[in-house]
């Protein structure tokens, strides 16, 4: 990835990049969790990426069915709140958001990772819109289209 340091410096954007295999998922997703929340509270950025990597790697670990994987499930779920949250105060103040959520790849009951099952590469995408109309989006799409999709609801 090319960090354009240069803008970065100049504030136009920002990278953080945490490392769960080092310092544990369950501490960087809620470290990410924070940082972003700030960044939305603060800056509203106009494009932002935001990866809870928690729910893959239990997923992975200990399967779908399991306490680990509605833990982590739990806990992301309760970071989205509060950036959603967020995300509604600047809708507020008249700016239009797009919040999209999506996976890259399911996951099967007793966990593993590379598995080739339609299960396991089965995802899902759901675009809210806040302080603008959902997008209008095919039912289905392959995942490549996706970022044509978000990029064409930025040029509206």
């Amino acid at each position: 990835m090319h960090e354009r340091r240069e803008q970065a410096k100049g504030l136009r954007h920002r990278v953080l990049v945490r490392d769960g295999e080092t310092y544990g998922y369950t501490q960087v997703d809620a470290e990410i969790a924070a940082a972003a929340n700030y960044a939305i509270s603060q800056h509203a950025p106009d494009v932002s990426f935001i990866y809870f990597c928690g729910v893959d790697e239990a997923g992975h670990a200990f399967g779908s069915i399991g306490d680990e994987y509605k833990g982590a499930i739990a806990r992301i779920d309760a970071y989205l709140d509060n950036l959603l949250q967020a995300v509604q105060a600047r809708a507020n103040q008249e700016e239009p958001w797009l919040v999209v959520i999506t996976t890259d790849h399911g996951h099967i009951d007793e966990g593993g990772h590379g598995g080739d099952s339609a299960r396991e590469r089965a995802s899902f995408v759901i675009a809210h819109g806040v302080g603008r109309q959902n997008p209008q989006w095919p039912q289905s799409f392959e995942p490549h289209e996706l970022v044509s999709l978000l990029l064409a609801e930025r040029a509206k």
